[in-house]
């Protein structure tokens, strides 16, 4: 059996001599990150998968290589995820509507599925822009392990948090950070760890520390870690 220590802000798993640290952004993919963590370690999830939807971003201002994974429906890390997560607690997932529907039915043969929750985030994509109405929200499935229940006064599904303006992005979709403050507010306590598999901008790892919960973070592509490393080092 692995153990899984934390201590001066440090979790270990002994037996294989693996170490993954607290309050840090792992370069790890994140089958990898979670083999390495033992069961019932994580009070909340908040996950920002690569959709499917092949996504390309039309930034005029920063240009964005493709999301790996995005070609598929990624979600084969749920069972690992249910694992970590303890009874109790809370898995955040966002997706977009054309593939709802695949991720609704992946994430409810394993977690009970509470709400659909609409970001709306003022002002629409590109797209077709004489076809097709202008986009203007993303979806984010609120599933639980068990029964959590939610901090303070019960508010709407419907979130309307402005996007972040283009100019400010250091990745291709990234998520305003009051949006996460919203989820880890709502869905755990101080002192609790937040586990960030898809970490991507580091929007979910600044709300944690400006909460004061703990995070573990994963991603694959250094230079969206070290973009977001800086946006956690401002964080007071």
């Amino acid at each position: 059996m692995d153990y899984f220590l934390f201590c001066e802000g440090r979790c270990s798993i002994i037996e294989n001599q693996s170490d993954l640290t607290l309050d840090r952004i792992h370069n790890i993919d994140v089958h990898d990150g979670l083999h390495r963590l033992p069961d019932t370690s994580i009070d909340l999830i908040i996950a920002d998968p690569p959709y499917g939807i092949r996504y390309r971003s039309s930034s005029r201002q920063k240009k964005f290589t493709a999301i790996q994974n995005d070609d598929v429906i990624f979600a084969d890390w749920l069972p690992d995820a249910y694992r970590v997560l303890k009874p109790g607690g809370a898995l955040y997932c966002y997706t977009r509507w054309d593939v709802y529907p695949q991720w609704h039915q992946r994430i409810a043969q394993l977690f009970t599925v509470k709400n659909c929750i609409i970001w709306s985030k003022n002002g629409g994509g590109m797209g077709d822009l004489r076809g097709q109405y202008s986009p203007s929200h993303e979806f984010l499935i609120f599933t639980t392990k068990g029964r959590h229940i939610l901090n303070g006064k019960r508010i709407s599904d419907v979130w309307p948090v402005a996007r972040d303006a283009a100019a400010h992005h250091v990745h291709p979709t990234q998520k305003p950070v009051k949006l996460a403050e919203t989820i880890i507010a709502k869905s755990s306590n101080p002192g609790d760890t937040v586990l960030i598999p898809f970490c991507g901008s580091g929007s979910d790892c600044v709300a944690a520390k400006k909460l004061g919960r703990r995070f573990i973070a994963f991603d694959v592509e250094q230079r969206y870690i070290d973009a977001a490393i800086k946006r956690v080092e401002l964080v007071a």
